[in-house]
């Protein structure tokens, strides 16, 4: 009889195992023996002895699936027959396993595989899907879910499937929806639901929920339910605060100045009552259509382009009106969008506010902002010229004196004069930075060409720069190339650049200048000096900004040039930068635009033109000299 038993056994098709449990001594699961097995055991897990298997079960069984065989193996020994669904990670598997107890720890177990049905699963399309979708069986047994929906409830996909609601969230929104599966299966019909769902993580939204029931292809046997979930937590949070504060916002609408309104695609939503104090325009016109202001005879000229109805993101725009017979206004107008929860612009929240005075106000500050920078140039420049003449002339009566005081006015003379140029250099960047700043800056681009105005500069400086026991070398890849650029402005560039290649250089050093022209205009100014340390490269443009070196103190300027120069080649449509290794030396990087001005004749650069402003030079240089 136990031979026909054991055949009976031998060839089921559901595995059999007969194990004894070893825990440790503190009563924690850490493996197996195993006393018998079955063909169909094999077939499901392999050909494993008792030392692979609890080897796997101590160093490779996941975590979570080790908790969960110790919690069954404990409710198991309470009872004689013990059922659970259980899922193997290891071979990806679900079983409905029973369990009999023949001692303390010593089971018989029976493995019955559970097929899924092929119906059972979600369709592809809804698999990707970006809202949390789900196929419960008619128990509530959650048989195929998607990746969003495992991402809201922070769980696997083993974590789920074989679980029901009550094993993944709190009790009560777990009773609420096994009522509504329930409901859909008796009345097999769709529904919709607006739910308020929280994971056991304390993870909570607003979901606009679609159940219907899932039935075969075939047969309609009612198989389950299958749900979707799309968020709408922002939605419903934006309703309940615009509930909430709809009475202060009123309140302030209603009485303060600025207009306020708010549209969607379609038409105007609100209007406050200021805006027809603003625009001159009665509102019940303006509801259905907002452009009906202009129809009254309102001229609009835009300062700046609003945006499109669907940009996403706040924006601003001014613009004036003019009315007959009525001064003109100007309006500066800010809107903000109200999104959905997939991101679509539901509606327009505008304000806006009459800047009209303050129009004025900006007008007036500019013409004292430009009377004073006239008289700010005239009242600074106009005594250092007059020391600079005052040299000239005392130059010219050095021949009269001695030898003796020839020396001894020649060496102070000198040092005036040094001293005043580099005075008339300070103010002069003071004043341009100023300037630039305001938006009043002299800018006269031409077409010239750009590799004969860099090598005219680079001659005209040479003797200077060879005075200084240094080098300077100007190449370029073309003989010729014509852009447009302002020709003084590129001077005081290129001589500040020079400046600093000379003023921060080592004796014997050299000076490297060279124009490159491809897609756009390079010049390079390189020179083998004290290079810049690399926490300055960043800041080394900015206002005041100066690399000190003890051993150059003698040689320090203002902190302006870099500042300046940076500002003239971006008003060149450029940009500049620096490359430096400290102790090497570095170089500065010009790059511009290759454009032309249209409608403008060549004014080629002449060399003699570059060669007689020698001042420019002197002003430019007036740092270096030796004191």
């Amino acid at each position: 009889m136990n031979q026909i038993y054991r055949e009976m056994i031998e060839d089921s098709p559901m595995g059999y195992m007969y194990i004894k449990v070893i825990n440790d001594n503190k009563g924690r699961y850490t493996g197996v023996e195993v006393r018998d097995f079955n063909k169909s055991y094999e077939k499901f897990f392999g050909n494993h002895d008792e030392n692979t298997i609890n080897k796997y079960i101590l160093n490779c069984m996941p975590i979570q699936e080790k908790l969960e065989w110790e919690k069954i193996f404990i409710e198991a020994n309470e009872s004689e027959k013990y059922t659970k669904k259980v899922y193997v990670e290891k071979i990806n598997t679900h079983f409905s396993i029973d369990i009999y107890r023949v001692e303390d720890y010593e089971f018989h177990i029976i493995f019955n595989k559970i097929r899924k049905n092929k119906y059972l699963e979600l369709p592809l399309l809804l698999k990707k899907s970006p809202y949390m979708t789900w196929i419960k069986d008619r128990d509530g047994v959650y048989v195929d879910v998607n990746e969003k929906f495992l991402g809201f409830f922070s769980k696997t996909y083993d974590e789920v499937i074989g679980k029901t609601d009550y094993d993944i969230m709190p009790k009560n929104f777990a009773k609420e929806f096994t009522i509504q599966d329930n409901d859909i299966i008796k009345n097999n019909k769709l529904n919709t639901y607006e739910d308020f769902i929280k994971s056991n993580f304390n993870k909570i939204g607003y979901f606009q929920t679609i159940k219907w029931p899932f039935t075969e292809y075939d047969n309609n046997t009612i198989l389950g339910t299958i749900g979707i979930s799309i968020e709408i937590t922002n939605k419903v949070k934006l309703f309940k605060n615009i509930e909430k504060n709809e009475k202060i916002f009123l309140e302030i609408a209603n009485n303060i100045e600025d207009s306020i309104i708010i549209i969607d695609k379609e038409k105007t939503q609100y209007i406050s009552p200021s805006f027809e104090k603003v625009f001159g325009t009665q509102l019940g016109e303006t509801y259905n259509d907002i452009e009906k202001w202009r129809e009254n005879g309102h001229q609009i000229e835009f300062e700046t382009i609003p945006k499109n109805y669907e940009f996403k993101e706040s924006y601003s725009f001014t613009f004036k009106i003019k009315r007959k017979g009525k001064e003109e206004q100007w309006i500066f107008a800010k809107f903000v969008p109200l999104l959905d929860e997939n991101g679509n612009v539901v509606k327009k929240i505008g304000i806006l506010s009459d800047i009209t005075q303050n129009k004025k106000l900006e007008l007036e500050l500019e013409k004292l902002r430009m009377d004073f920078f006239a008289n700010l140039s005239h009242e600074l420049r106009t005594p250092i010229n007059v020391i600079a003449s005052s040299l000239q002339v005392l130059y010219l009566r050095m021949d009269k004196l001695d030898d003796e005081n020839f020396e001894y006015f020649k060496k102070y003379l000198r040092i005036v004069g040094q001293n005043t140029n580099r005075l008339l250099k300070l103010v002069n960047n003071l004043i341009d930075t100023t300037r630039l700043d305001a938006g009043s800056f002299a800018y006269a681009p031409k077409n010239n060409d750009i590799i004969s105005c860099v090598e005219n500069i680079c001659l005209s400086v040479s003797e200077f720069v060879e005075s200084n026991k240094l080098s300077i070398i100007f190449d370029t890849n073309v003989e010729e190339k014509i852009i447009s650029f302002d020709q003084d402005n590129m001077e005081r560039i290129m001589l500040n650049l020079i400046s600093n290649a000379i003023k921060f250089n080592n004796p014997g050093g050299k000076i490297e200048v060279t124009v490159s022209c491809n897609d756009n205009i390079k010049i390079s100014v390189k020179d083998s000096g004290i290079g810049i340390p690399k926490g300055k490269l960043e800041s080394i443009f900015k206002r005041f900004e100066q690399v000190k070196d003890k051993l150059k103190r003698e040689k320090e300027g203002s902190g302006i040039g870099l500042t300046l120069v940076k500002s003239l080649v971006e008003m060149h449509g450029g940009s500049i930068h620096v490359n430096s290794v400290l102790g090497q030396g570095s170089e500065f990087i010009i790059t511009l635009p290759d454009h032309l001005v249209e409608d403008e004749d060549l004014n080629l650069c002449e060399s003699p033109k570059y060669l007689s402003k020698v001042n420019m030079m002197n002003v430019e240089f007036s740092d270096i000299y030796t004191l």
